[in-house]
């Protein structure tokens, strides 16, 4: 197996059991009326410290990451223990507690082993949409691939008069948190402009009448044609306006600020022909701001911590990731995002504040991945990344593995290399040398450092790369070969932008943030890793002991003593 050299020390010590001394049996700790568990979606753990100066001051009553870091715990090493860090994974390990390996959630899209034919993580074809056309895909989604239940899914299952309702702009950020037994998730529908969800939740076809008033404002109309600039003045942006890499937005000729939120249905052009009338809501600050307006509609309308139970409303901020994957963490267009949403949150917890009491409620925020650099860009340690097409990759690798084993690749999904077994046991091949061959031939081009095969996930000793690679590798629904890139290297899917989904540290590391009943004030620097998220919340919410079924461990450091007991070693998982 041949490594990239990834700072993967900390990832050493998931491997040692982490025990905690005995303390007394927990008491059940006072419940909070509202859980409010919050995911951002492209949130590097670096914001929180690159633009602090910029967020609002912390009070006892205004704030957003301020009062949240002031009043509760925010674990700053907190990383994802897996290599395929993507939005998809990413959510369904916060509210799992497990890894991809175990969740069979692996990408935001694979291609099942079996049939050959690329599955939409929240691809449902038995179900029907909701808000829109019965028959149209953006509705046609559900929670069925996953193989586990989330935390959420227990919560319910422990108080059934509970409230669960999952809200994102993405489908699967709104379904995954929201889990399989919730009392809706909400997404939305960019071509209707429309709030929408699945018969999986509404088999009676019917949105709850607050979300059909909710549509019925026609809110996303009043975005099209507006201006989006600098929420700052021009020298608190330390970095230029436009570099060699960024995207322009819809409509737009440069990337640059000020930025117009386009109608698409205008635009005469026949390379938008495909793409959604609001569509250009989703890479600006107004797509936050729309979220937040439906999560309040839907604390209006559902009562959520109203009604004598605790409620819990998942919320998944979108737009960090549509922004960061147009134009880069370190741009100004990032940072202003960033910037805004911390008033945005401010101004929602202020609403939480008047409506159920700020007191009252759990905070439960993390994030789905971080990103890369622009590849164009130098980085500190003197390196550019690359900028890989899978067309290209393809046949290149075909051409070189031919010449021994026709015909035998596949594809390439994830950073994975599928092979035809069935070609591979009529010819009579071992399919390990298979693998190993396409590995050494990757490993050639331009952009790819190492390697590692199915063989070695499935039956090798492996080292901390090696391991990661493995908590994101299904036998059904992965490849063959992992190719690890070079840092700051990716599939691109065009010529300007970024992405995420290696196993740098710009992908892994995202804060771990909890603030309300139950929780200890402060900075906790202790190894922490994404699937320690849900069996956190699940002791916070008093739910009955853990079971093994998490890979995490609940972070007893962050805990008040009536939350305290003894912790299980974490399971090391080879």
């Amino acid at each position: 197996m041949i490594l990239s050299p990834i700072r993967l020390v900390l990832l050493l010590l998931y491997l040692v059991p982490i025990s905690v001394s005995a303390q007394p049996k927990r008491a059940n700790s006072p419940s909070p009326k509202l859980v409010v568990a919050i995911v951002i979606d492209q949130l590097r753990y670096d914001y929180l410290e690159r633009f602090d100066e910029h967020y609002v001051a912390a009070t006892k009553t205004s704030g957003g990451f301020k009062r949240l870091i002031e009043q509760g715990a925010l674990l700053t090493n907190a990383h994802y223990s897996y290599m395929n860090t993507y939005t998809a994974p990413g959510h369904c390990t916060i509210f799992t507690g497990v890894v991809p390996a175990k969740s069979g959630i692996v990408g935001n899209e694979w291609i099942d082993r079996k049939t050959g034919r690329v599955v939409y993580c929240v691809d449902d074809t038995t179900v029907f949409s909701v808000g829109t056309e019965p028959q149209s895909r953006a509705g046609r989604m559900s929670p069925r691939n996953a193989f586990v239940e989330m935390v959420t899914d227990k919560f319910k299952a422990a108080s059934p008069k509970s409230k669960v309702i999952g809200i994102a702009l993405k489908d699967r950020g709104a379904i995954l948190p929201a889990g399989k037994n919730a009392d809706g998730a909400f997404w939305f529908d960019a071509a209707s402009g429309n709030w929408i969800s699945s018969s999986y939740y509404f088999p009676d076809g019917k949105l709850p009448k607050w979300l059909q008033a909710f549509n019925e404002r026609k809110l996303p109309e009043s975005y099209l044609g507006k201006t989006w600039d600098r929420l700052l003045p021009a020298n608190a942006y330390t970095m230029p306006d436009t570099v060699e890499g960024e995207s322009n937005l819809l409509g737009e000729s440069l990337p640059v600020f000020p930025h117009r939120i386009v109608d698409i249905s205008t635009l005469n052009d026949p390379r938008v022909r495909r793409l959604k009338r609001f569509e250009g809501i989703a890479p600006t600050p107004f797509g936050n701001e729309l979220t937040i307006e439906v999560a309040k509609a839907a604390i209006e309308g559902e009562a959520l911590g109203q009604r004598g139970v605790t409620d819990i409303l998942t919320i998944s901020f979108s737009s960090p990731d549509y922004c960061g994957h147009a134009f880069g963490p370190d741009s100004q267009e990032q940072m202003d995002m960033i910037v805004r949403l911390d008033r945005q949150l401010d101004a929602f917890f202020q609403y939480l504040d008047k409506k159920i009491g700020f007191e009252n409620c759990l905070i439960a925020l993390s994030a789905d991945h971080g990103v890369s650099p622009l590849p164009e860009l130098m980085q500190p340690d003197g390196r550019r990344g690359e900028r890989l097409y899978k067309a290209n990759v393809l046949d290149s690798l075909r051409k070189m593995v031919e010449v021994r084993y026709p015909n035998v690749i596949e594809n390439i999904e994830n950073d994975e290399v599928l092979l035809n077994h069935a070609l591979m046991q009529e010819r009579g091949y071992v399919v390990s040398e298979v693998e190993r061959f396409v590995g050494e031939c990757a490993r050639s081009l331009r952009g790819v450092i190492g390697y590692i095969t199915r063989t070695e996930l499935e039956k090798g000793s492996l080292d901390p790369t090696g391991r990661m690679a493995k908590n994101s590798f299904h036998p059904t629904r992965s490849g063959d070969v992992k190719l690890l890139l070079k840092p700051y290297s990716f599939f691109a899917f065009a010529q300007t932008g970024t992405t995420h989904g290696t196993a740098y540290d710009y992908d892994t590391q995202v804060p771990i943030l909890f603030c309300g009943k139950g929780v200890r004030q402060g900075k906790f620097a202790s190894t922490a890793f994404v699937e320690d998220f849900a069996p956190t919340l699940h002791r916070l919410l008093n739910l009955p002991e853990e079971t093994a079924d998490y890979d995490g461990r609940p972070l007893v450091e962050i805990f008040e003593r009536n939350v305290l007991s003894v912790s299980k070693p974490r399971k090391a998982r080879d």
